[in-house]
């Protein structure tokens, strides 16, 4: 069985906590066909690009703190901490549970629930902001 956990570390690292918008290394990770479903929105392939541009544009650190990676089969589960420092310099925590699913060594699907545990009410949307 593939090693998805380390898959979803790797893109995690390669493309969310980099400080900079690399649309090369989102189609190398994330499937064309890709939706996510998040807080009650849904994302498909380009208005996620859309949402990586906006993360990049609002936030100039991002940092991932994994609490809990479980795989089945192609599924990851993960219950995630994200701190974002903005370009305002305002300090954010979000915490993540989310469902992704790999086709090959894409992600093909997410399903997330966010929460915003600390930081100013107006950065709630940082895990659907496009």
């Amino acid at each position: 069985m593939k090693d998805y956990k380390s898959r979803l570390k790797e893109v995690f690292s390669e493309v969310l906590e980099s400080s900079v918008y690399n649309e090369i290394l989102v189609r190398k990770h994330f499937s064309q066909d890709y939706i996510q479903h998040v807080d009650g929105k849904t994302l498909h392939f380009d208005s996620f690009l859309q949402h990586m541009k906006a993360l990049k544009q609002d936030g100039s650190e991002l940092l991932i703190d994994i609490k809990t990676l479980v795989q089945e089969g192609n599924t990851v589960f993960s219950n995630h901490l994200v701190n974002v420092t903005t370009i305002e310099n305002r300090k954010t925590q979000i915490q993540v549970i989310g469902e992704f699913r790999f086709q090959g060594d894409q992600i093909c699907y997410c399903d997330e629930l966010t929460h915003l545990i600390s930081g100013d009410p107006k950065d709630k949307d940082l895990g659907s902001r496009v």
